[in-house]
């Protein structure tokens, strides 16, 4: 079996997970945009680990640019075994609203600007002709959110994304490239845990100063 089927189809690819913010176009602009910026082998046969299709990483960023249509916001989870995610403070819920505000309208703009490289539907012209669109210069910015994003979707722990990935062989939440889903699924004291913990941090340092820059 290869690994393209080794990942079941996310709720969301199959229309049964109700977007937070996108559009259903929206959606496929943003999955064939980000698979063309990290290729799976559904993408690119040669291609031996799972990419943003594979990952699902349009429902990571959804989930993201849909943070507060839940209460509390879904920015940090809760401990193990509390469930849901921790309310923010004053102070974090004006900036994360400052946040994900300009990353709504850079998302809702950046894909409407690739359906216009692309004559009229970037989903539906070859892949050269979507390349051609990510790489025109007035891209570059949105080219380089949708590449952080994919990153984050594609590393983050499962609870970001609102399932889990099933780790070819098992039923363990884990990521999409099969590192164990996030710090508080593995042993306290491993040097995994460490290093996933550590990971986490970085993801959230990285949604918090991608538009700082």
């Amino acid at each position: 079996m290869d690994i393209a089927t080794e990942y079941d189809e996310s709720p969301l690819q199959q229309g049964e997970l109700r977007p937070l913010f996108f559009t259903p176009h929206e959606i496929a602009v943003v999955r064939e945009a980000t698979a063309r910026l990290i290729p799976g082998p559904r993408d690119d046969p040669a291609e031996p680990y799972p990419g943003a299709r594979e990952a699902d990483v349009v429902r990571y960023i959804d989930r993201l640019l849909g943070a507060f249509t839940a209460d509390p916001p879904l920015i940090y989870p809760a401990p193990a075994g509390l469930g849901g995610f921790l309310p923010l403070t004053p102070a974090q819920r004006v900036g994360w609203r400052r946040r994900i505000g300009t990353l709504q309208q850079a998302y809702r703009a950046g894909t409407a600007l690739l359906d216009r490289l692309a004559g009229g539907d970037f989903t539906t012209v070859p892949a050269a002709e979507r390349d051609a669109a990510l790489d025109a210069p007035q891209v570059r910015k949105f080219r380089g959110v949708l590449f952080d994003h994919a990153i984050q979707g594609l590393y983050a722990a499962p609870v970001y994304s609102g399932a889990t990935a099933r780790h070819p062989g098992g039923t363990t939440p884990h990521t999409a490239l099969g590192l164990p889903g996030g710090s508080r699924s593995v042993a306290a004291d491993g040097p995994t845990a460490a290093l996933a913990g550590r990971f986490e941090e970085a993801v959230r340092q990285l949604v918090a100063g991608v538009l700082d820059e």
